[in-house]
């Protein structure tokens, strides 16, 4: 029986400028078992990543949660105060960041950086240990001649081995979480076939789990079981990997399938990408809809309800109401 380790449940999360409030999380549902790989997917802007900054409340000044739970291990993170999330943030959920050289030191050799972190969460290991662990980390996520790494600066490692440094970064405290925030968007693509298999051999090697957040959904079959599609602040579908690749069912996640498709030049339909750029003004209806090749009069006029199909599918859409089950 799966056991649940993050649930985040009607998240909100609103930035606000001088003249305007922006919601870039709106009503969001993900959750996270132990031992298992989530995928959060969506084009950029679509509130990924200030998911990730709000389950580790590094949210910017400008940004407010204004609803919702955040629940990990049975505890509400949004209850916690500053001292206490301390004790989590790092720890027991680390993250792993699109550029590695942003958020390694530039002027920090690689071996201070990982035992400066591994002191920080095992301080009462001795000096020889602390190194020891740092090789044996930088060895498990298959750097070569790790102990000669230890005397590198982040300028000298290519950026796929930067990336392995800052995966062995995340695993110095031996999470629970480990948040992907796009691990492989700045590496070629044989780098990143690397990268992905890396961290689904760790996922089994350490028994963690992992928030993968990418725009990439040709990454996503290779790690991930489960799939939320984020698009405009809110989740549209959610799925496993083989059922929203088999079949899409709200039009953003089909329009995200199709466009992968004509990259590949495996496409067999055009719709999706080559629709008719109608034009509306904007209402209270549903936010994709000026986008939607299938749109109906009522998504012009009322948001769209959050529906479970009988297949076990979640969508957020009108085209489904028919087949829904109980909403959410």
């Amino acid at each position: 029986m799966k056991e649940s380790l993050l649930r985040v449940k009607n998240l909100e999360v609103v930035y606000k400028a001088k003249e305007a409030s922006i919601k870039a999380v709106d009503d969001a549902t993900i959750e996270v078992d132990k031992n298992e790989c989530v995928a959060l997917i969506g084009e950029s802007g679509s509130g990924k990543s200030t998911i990730a900054n709000a389950i580790l409340r590094v949210l910017p000044e400008n940004a407010r949660i204004t609803g919702g739970q955040i629940s990990f291990k049975n505890n509400n993170l949004l209850d916690m105060k500053e001292e206490q999330m301390r004790k989590i943030r790092g720890k027991d959920i680390s993250m792993v960041f699109q550029d590695p050289y942003s958020y390694l030191n530039p002027v920090l050799k690689i071996g201070d950086q990982l035992t400066e972190t591994i002191r920080t969460h095992s301080p009462n290991l001795t000096r020889e240990e602390t190194v020891e662990k740092a090789i044996e980390l930088l060895s498990v996520v298959k750097i070569p001649d790790a102990s000669k790494i230890l005397n590198r600066y982040p300028f000298q490692l290519s950026g796929g081995m930067a990336q392995r440094v800052a995966i062995s970064l995340a695993l110095c405290s031996n999470p629970s979480l480990v948040i992907a925030d796009e691990p492989t968007s700045s590496l070629d693509l044989t780098i990143q076939a690397q990268i992905i298999k890396l961290l689904k051999n760790l996922m089994d090697m350490f028994k963690i789990s992992i928030l993968l957040i990418t725009h990439d959904l040709s990454l996503v079959s290779n790690l991930a079981t489960k799939v939320y599609v984020m698009q405009i602040g809110k989740i549209v579908e959610e799925d496993s990997v083989d059922g929203l690749y088999d079949n899409p069912t709200h039009p953003y996640s089909n329009m995200l399938l199709e466009a992968i498709k004509q990259l590949q030049g495996t496409s067999t339909s055009v719709n999706a990408i080559n629709r008719d750029e109608r034009s509306f003004e904007s209402s209270s209806g549903c936010k994709f809809a000026q986008r939607c090749p299938l749109m109906k009069p009522v998504c012009l006029l009322k948001p769209p309800p959050y529906v479970s199909l009988t297949t076990g599918k979640k969508v957020l859409c009108w085209l489904h109401t028919e087949d829904a089950g109980d909403e959410r």
